[in-house]
């Protein structure tokens, strides 16, 4: 692995360039016209509320599309487009009832670009086809987390088991995981706490468990320099890997699963089991159930403990 210079990196969005910032501009141009179609031939039929909400949405698309795929015409909107911004937006913890609505957007659009060159699939294609309860128990096993992990191992991918155990025993993000550096593991290992620049910006401190310190010990070993990522190889592209990742956890997930599953595990539900343990040990060592709460929000990096209550799931449902 040879030596490479610190850059920044996340889930897949670049920093904005002159091109690319002109890509946009252009889509834009193109989308105004599309948008006024729209308008047009829905007036009485879509609230004027919903036309602004999926303008909103769609730019969105439109951004992201002219970063990743440097797109510059409307008409080649396809599939994979699709595919990639679920992605990103599933990456940065985006509900999937979001995301349906986003996709709702595109669509609806789609059905006004003149000349488009593609059909869009259904939310079916993608794993859309319902959406997560919140009420549902979206945490791993300790059962399903250990085959997924000895199936990983025994598959040769190394970054996809040491992934899950970041998250699994430091409540990391998959995109806060790739953007880890062998430095920023070595400096955690002295201090016995991570700290961690989360989605929003927003920055904690992790005490890390004897769990997250093998993981990192073993991560750092992947590594060559310092500013090396700790799963992300010279040249490779963060987005892609991170991509890689949940794409193991899609592909094997019914190989692992108990019976009686209300949805599938994906990479984000690893943070949910986090949550639980944390919150028992929590309430186990304050016998404060709010307390407890707030410290374990504190720890997810988000500090709202109504979303750290799905997290909990069944085990805050008993502490009520």
């Amino acid at each position: 692995m040879t030596k490479r210079s610190a850059r920044k990196s996340g889930t897949g969005i670049k920093s904005p360039t002159q091109e690319g910032n002109g890509l946009f501009r252009n889509l834009e141009v193109q989308f105004e016209k599309v948008y006024r179609q729209a308008v047009k031939d829905t007036q009485g039929k879509v609230s004027i509320k919903t036309h602004f909400r999926y303008r909103d949405s769609m730019k969105k698309f439109l951004s992201f599309c002219a970063t990743r795929f440097r797109l510059q015409n409307l008409r080649n909107i396809s599939d994979k487009h699709l595919e990639a911004y679920i992605d990103y937006r599933r990456g940065n913890e985006t509900s999937e009832k979001t995301i349906k609505g986003d996709l709702a957007a595109v669509r609806f659009f789609h059905r006004y670009i003149e000349g488009a060159r593609f059909q869009l699939s259904g939310n079916e294609k993608f794993g859309l086809a319902s959406t997560p309860d919140g009420r549902a128990d979206r945490a791993w096993s300790d059962g399903e987390y250990k085959k997924m992990i000895a199936l990983a191992e025994r598959l040769d991918r190394p970054e996809v088991a040491l992934a899950m155990r970041l998250a699994r025993y430091a409540g990391l993000r998959v995109h806060e995981i790739t953007r880890l550096s062998r430095k920023d593991a070595e400096q955690a290992l002295s201090a016995g706490m991570l700290h961690v620049k989360g989605k929003g910006g927003k920055e904690r401190d992790i005490p890390l468990t004897t769990e997250a310190v093998a993981a990192l010990k073993e991560a750092c070993e992947m590594a060559a320099s310092e500013n090396d990522k700790l799963l992300v190889p010279p040249g490779e592209k963060t987005h892609l890997v991170i991509k890689r990742i949940q794409n193991f956890i899609r592909r094997h997930r019914d190989k692992v699963m108990e019976s009686g599953k209300e949805v599938n595990i994906t990479f984000h539900g690893l943070r949910h089991a986090y949550a639980r343990e944390q919150f028992r040990v929590k309430v186990g060592e304050l016998k404060k159930i709010r307390r407890a709460l707030a410290e374990v929000s504190e720890k997810l990096g988000h500090n709202r403990p109504e979303v750290t209550r799905i997290y909990l799931g069944s085990d805050w449902k008993g502490k009520r």
